[in-house]
């Protein structure tokens, strides 16, 4: 079993990493690691390192650093924009997310929004174990929640273009609305909550430059399979 652990601070080698408790309980309570074992360390900006486990008891857990085993990763900056949903199911959409390579989870309200409260440190804590399982080594940024229309003004040029999906089934096919995108160019994706966009805000969007409907085909998806569907198609067309 390989063990990965997300660790915020410095990494370097030769020296030894202090876990905090958190890690210390799952490393022995949970996984009945010992003092030796091999683990994987990330810290989201300097790529993998393998360690070993230098203490572990009840008091205290720490490891050393041996080896970069992995260099840098530089991915492409994918913002999926949400409006909240049922606890578990943005639970489930941020641990599918991260698993697909977003780089920026955005929570936005929007006139149907039927959840009008986030926990940012739930959901940064679901995206980091969501990358120690899946051996990713960045860690999604967790943005503030805003208002749709907040959003769509504070967009800028570099921000790429904004890809809403359009349930009313008028928007592009994916495959049509990327041609012409560069594969490193940023890109954005945005979603509604179960009641969809209002009038309002269909018009809102539509007037706000560098934003595309795309179509997901004849069915009606649910919000949270929507997102994790067009991160899906991203991964494979790049």
């Amino acid at each position: 079993m390989q063990i990965r652990l997300f660790v915020p601070r410095p990494l370097v080698l030769g020296e030894t990493v202090a876990l905090p408790d958190s890690q210390a309980h799952y490393l022995r309570n949970v996984l009945r690691a010992s003092v030796g074992d091999s683990v994987y360390l990330f810290n989201g900006e300097s790529g993998e390192f393998t360690g070993q486990i230098a203490v572990l008891d009840k008091k205290a857990a720490s490891v050393s650093v041996a080896a970069q085993t992995k260099p840098p990763e530089h991915p492409r900056a994918v913002s999926l924009y949400f409006t909240p949903l049922k606890r578990d199911c943005t639970d489930w959409l941020v641990e599918k997310a991260t698993e697909l390579g977003v780089t920026r989870l955005c929570p936005i309200l929007t006139d149907f929004a039927a959840v009008k409260r986030i926990n940012p440190e739930r959901m940064e804590s679901i995206a980091i174990e969501a990358c120690e399982q899946s051996r990713r080594l960045t860690v999604p940024q967790i943005a503030p929640m805003q208002t749709l229309k907040e959003m769509l003004a504070a967009r800028k040029k570099e921000d790429g273009i904004l890809f809403h999906l359009d349930e009313s089934g008028a928007g592009a096919s994916f495959k049509q609305a990327l041609q012409g995108v560069p594969a490193n160019a940023p890109v954005s994706f945005l979603i509604g909550g179960e009641g969809g966009f209002s009038n309002t805000e269909r018009a809102l969007i539509k007037e706000t430059p560098a934003t595309t409907g795309i179509s997901l085909g004849s069915h009606i998806l649910r919000a949270e399979t929507a997102g994790v569907t067009v991160l899906a198609a991203l991964l494979c067309a790049d």
